[in-house]
């Protein structure tokens, strides 16, 4: 039975827009390792000049039976949310690890054109010792893909048509969600989606009532909870769902931001808070909309 398994990760560095830029290694370091713990597990690392690539070795004493199942299936497309997440709990130290060193050599040797993103060209394999390597599809990675962008039909056409015939602008706000969808970290993704909450309820309220713009855009705001109930119901008579949630949201922004060693929510988690303020997003256009018009028609 085997009872240690190989594991190894390589992923290229990826560099700003100016072109890619060698990380120039001194020969005494040329076959230098680095090494970290991660989740009781050694990684080794090494940078390898020639093609800008890091690359992370580990080895795995401890791991549940069933995972060589996992690893061997040919249906990954078929594996259990449960088998799936044991196999990212598996390659997580390999992950952790190059994101820890991607980090650093940022940090210490003033690399501000090392992409963030690169952690996603990562490509992992597994050994059971023998030099056979096999790789594990990265879709199994755990995370939510947005399963749907939206396409110009006739109806769409149509709405888009009357928006600019009433000469609405898009919100700000919608910037700042986008960015929470397409941004790889966790943590920027829950703050873009609290920052465009955030956003979007100042924006309806002073399209709405523009005496507010100076309350909301040159004093401290209050709490999201409020903006989205009590605010806004004084100027426009509803109140939203879910404000407990979009108070835990700020507030979980809040510990982001000021506890950089705190941990993010998962990515289910995250994914399902952006879902929920695009929800909100959605549903304040669609009562500005209806004020808006009822305004119009009453010729006010």
């Amino acid at each position: 039975m085997l009872n240690r398994l190989y594991l190894r990760g390589r992923c290229k560095l990826l560099v700003g827009e100016h072109g890619p830029a060698r990380i120039f290694v001194d020969q005494s370091l040329k076959n230098h390792s680095f090494s970290t713990s991660k989740s009781g597990e050694v990684v080794n690392l090494k940078l390898l000049e020639e093609d800008k690539t890091i690359e992370a070795e580990s080895v795995v004493d401890f791991f549940k039976p069933q995972i060589l199942q996992v690893l061997r299936a040919s249906g990954y497309d078929k594996l259990s949310d449960e088998e799936r997440t044991e196999l990212h709990g598996l390659t997580r130290p390999i992950r952790d690890s190059i994101k820890q060193l991607v980090g650093l050599l940022k940090q210490e040797l003033h690399r501000y054109d090392i992409e963030d993103g690169l952690i996603h060209n990562l490509n992992i394999e597994w050994s059971a010792g023998d030099n056979q390597w096999y790789t594990i599809p990265r879709e199994l990675r755990v995370e939510h893909q947005i399963s749907y962008l939206g396409n110009l039909d006739v109806c769409t056409a149509n709405k888009i048509q009357q928006l600019l015939s009433e000469n609405e602008e898009a919100l700000v706000a919608t910037s700042y969600l986008h960015q929470a969808r397409k941004s790889l970290k966790r943590r920027y993704k829950w703050t873009y989606a609290t920052i465009a909450a955030g956003l979007a309820i100042k924006e309806v309220i002073v399209r709405v009532e523009p005496k507010f713009q100076v309350i909301l855009g040159e004093l401290p705001s209050p709490p999201l909870n409020k903006l989205y109930g009590d605010v806004l119901y004084s100027v426009a008579g509803v109140r939203s769902t879910g404000l407990t949630r979009l108070q835990n949201g700020a507030r979980k922004r809040n510990q982001l931001l000021h506890s950089p060693k705190s941990s993010p929510p998962t990515l289910s988690e995250v994914n399902e808070y952006i879902d929920f303020v695009e929800d909100r997003v959605e549903w304040l256009l669609s009562e500005w909309r209806r004020i808006m018009r009822a305004k119009r028609q009453n010729g006010v």
